[in-house]
């Protein structure tokens, strides 16, 4: 997958605004998203990012428990955005099944826990020695690498 700098530029962004649990301006980053094609990207970018994550997390691809359990640890994590376990629980196993989140979660809700759920995991999974941003070049270089 090539990742557009652009793109990445302003995932980054959002991603840190959610990582400090900075509500003012994780709103003010998702109002910037217009509904064009850099937003459209972004998100789907995001999307990409909390799959690969979840992935080299769980050394495979996760089965329903572990994300269940993931999803409980998200939502009590950052409940300063709302997340339920549910909400989480249902965005994960569309995201890593490769099904469409309409049936189960409103677009909004996509947009906001993409970013979320990849703050928290880029944040609580990485490695003792390393930062957020760190843990996240290594995620996009293997995103690259597999094409």
């Amino acid at each position: 997958m090539k990742i557009n700098s652009s793109v990445e530029v302003t995932m980054r962004a959002t991603i840190h605004a959610a990582v400090k649990r900075d509500f003012a301006t994780l709103d003010e980053r998702l109002r910037s998203l217009k509904d064009d094609d850099n937003a459209a990207a972004t998100v789907e970018l995001a999307l990409a990012v909390v799959g690969f994550l979840m992935v080299d997390i769980h050394g495979g691809r996760p089965g329903d428990d572990q994300i269940v359990a993931v999803a409980g640890e998200v939502a009590e994590a950052e409940s300063w955005a709302q997340p339920t376990r549910r909400e989480v629980a249902d965005f994960l196993m569309k995201l890593m099944r490769g099904e469409p989140f309409a049936s189960a979660v409103p677009a909004e809700n996509v947009i906001v826990l993409a970013f979320v759920v990849a703050a928290n995991l880029l944040s609580s999974c990485r490695r003792d020695d390393e930062k957020w941003w760190d843990y996240l070049d290594r995620i996009e270089a293997t995103m690259e690498a597999a094409g």
